[in-house]
Order: structure tokens, then sequence, then C-alpha cells
């Protein structure tokens, strides 16, 4: 049933007899996170791999009935800025940006929704990630905006912008992310550098479309990938005329720099490869990143096998031995 759930049943040829042990899956297409959680909660339906914060904290209240788990997810929120428009094929103009702009407040803003951690370019977990610690020291990534901002203000009046840019567009998904990541955003922009958007929301599934075709300013989406190691995504999203490269970002010294960390092998030698790396791409940033998340699963209590409560990261894997122990 079209933007509804999708019904599925068990293949009697499957090659393994017992399996799967269900007779019917129906997935729900249920948008709002938030609704999700609560589907949970009120038994409408018995497992979901991501819910929000609030709800999965109430179904963290009892442990009876439902069962929760915080996995640290490779995923992230960004801001694809497009290069090829202007200003933002302005460097000076895209680190204003990510200076001026509060990780902290975005992070408050989502924080009923998903968990958001302050992060750099390499999510937590990774063995190349730089500290939690040493982030919140950063310039761009620190709490007090006073210098940060001081610092941005100059920065867009050197690229021609003393009083500011306007006629700026941000897109984004319908839902949660358009109605607090947006707005949230577009605050600070004008708050912080006097930066005047506006904010047209579509349909999730159709923000890729509009990133292929270069339809966007900037676009809040959520790009992640299956491994935390720069080397994959950085060619994927940041390489010049890497497969996913949708805002155009090219920068020949970095791409240089990830030539090399392709194939260094020595540990101490990659990791001081990626640190040029992130420096750089803090002074030249492709995209401005509000952070890596957490996927919050939350299941009834009588959903067995999926080995969700043993599990670190949010890499699914399948699942054909569940079961509902009813």
């Amino acid at each position: 049933k079209t933007a509804e759930k999708w019904t599925l049943e068990r293949n009697p040829d499957y090659w393994d007899k017992e399996l799967p042990y269900v007779d019917k899956l129906e997935l729900l297409h249920v948008a709002a996170w938030s609704d999700r959680g609560t589907a949970i909660l009120t038994d409408q339906a018995d497992l979901w791999w991501n819910v929000s914060f609030e709800t999965w904290s109430e179904g963290e209240k009892r442990p009876d009935e439902v069962q929760v788990r915080k996995l640290a997810n490779f995923g992230a929120y960004w801001v694809l800025m497009n290069t090829k428009k202007e200003p933002f094929g302005d460097a000076r103009v895209r680190r204003a940006i990510h200076l001026g702009v509060s990780r902290q407040n975005m992070i408050k803003a989502f924080g009923t929704q998903e968990q958001i951690n302050l992060t750099r370019w390499i999510p937590y977990g990774d063995a190349y990630a730089t500290s939690p610690e040493e982030i919140a020291k950063l310039p761009g990534y620190r709490e007090d905006k006073t210098a940060d901002i001081e610092e941005a203000k100059k920065l867009l009046s050197e690229a021609g912008f003393p009083d500011g840019i306007k006629g700026v567009e941000i897109l984004a998904a319908t839902g949660p992310q358009a109605e607090l990541l947006a707005t949230a955003f577009q605050d600070m922009l004008k708050r912080n550098l006097n930066i005047e958007a506006s904010i047209r929301t579509i349909e999730r599934a159709q923000l890729v479309e509009e990133e292929k075709a270069g339809n966007f300013t900037l676009v809040i989406d959520t790009p992640g990938h299956s491994i935390s190691d720069i080397s994959p995504r950085a060619n994927l999203w940041w390489r010049t005329a890497g497969a996913s490269n949708w805002g155009g970002y090219s920068n020949p010294e970095f791409d240089k720099l990830l030539d090399q960390i392709d194939v260094e092998i020595d540990k101490a030698k990659r990791q001081d490869l990626i640190n040029q790396a992130l420096d750089l791409l803090d002074q030249d940033a492709p995209w401005y990143l509000v952070g890596y998340t957490f996927h919050l699963p939350m299941w009834r209590s009588r959903v067995k096998g999926s080995g969700m409560e043993l599990r670190t990261f949010a890499e699914w894997g399948r699942l054909e031995t569940v079961w509902l122990d009813q």
C-alpha cells in the first residue's frame, strides 16, 4: 500500500526450511520519529530501528514491556554547500559558516528527536578520530562563539559581504529536519552572520535527486557510510569529482593528502596525514557538519533473536532468526 506499508510473506521454498521464523512481516511507513516511538509504546508495532529520543527515554522506563539500545552511527547531519553557486564557491564564506553557526545550539534544537554528538569529520569510535576533549576546544566547535563569530564576520567582509548575504535557500526534508534543524540553522545564519535564508521543503526521498541535479544552494541531509574510516567517505564526498560530491567541492591539496592516506599503512604516519586533512577541511570546509548521531532502536520485549541488545554500531545486517515470544 503506497505510503502506508509493505507486507512480506514467508517464502515456503526458502533454501533453509527452518527460516524465516515469522509467517508475515509488515513494514510500516512512518516518517516522524516520535510517531515511530509512540507505535512501540502503544503496542501498535513490534520493533523500530530509530525512534525519537523523547519516546526512547519513555521506553527505557518500561523494561518489562519495552527494550531499548543506543547505537553509535556512522551517519551524520550535514549542510551540503553548492560551491558552483555563489557565494559558496568562496572558501571564506564556507569557513564563516563553519565558524559562526553553533553546533551546540543545533544539537539542542534536535535533542527531542535524535541524539547528535559534537564531532569532527570522522565519527567517534574510529581509531583516527579526534578526541571529544580536543574537538571542544577547536574554533568552530567550541561552545563560546565570541571569537568565532568575530572571525566569521571578518571573513565575510573580506569576501565582499560586510553587510551579510541575502537570497540564500536552505533545502530540507519535510518533518523534523525542516521544522527543527533547518529553522535553527536559518536563525543562526541571520543572528550571527546576517545571512538571510529561506527554507524549501520536499520529501526526503527527493533530496538526493535535487542534489544530483545541483538544484540547491544549501541542503540539510544525512549521508552516511557503512564504515567509519575517512578514506571511503572522503573519496565519495569531497574528492574532486567524487561520485557523491554533489556540491562540486575541489581542493587539489586535499586530493593529494587523500591519495597518501589511501595507501599509508603505518599508523603513526597515517594519523599525521589524516590530521592534516582534518585541519584542511576545517579551513576550507566543503560542507557544514552538525554532528554524527546515535541511532535509537526500540522494540517490544516479546521480540527475540534480533541481537539488537548486543550491537555496538548501527549496522543492521540480516534478521532471519527473529521471532515473537507470545
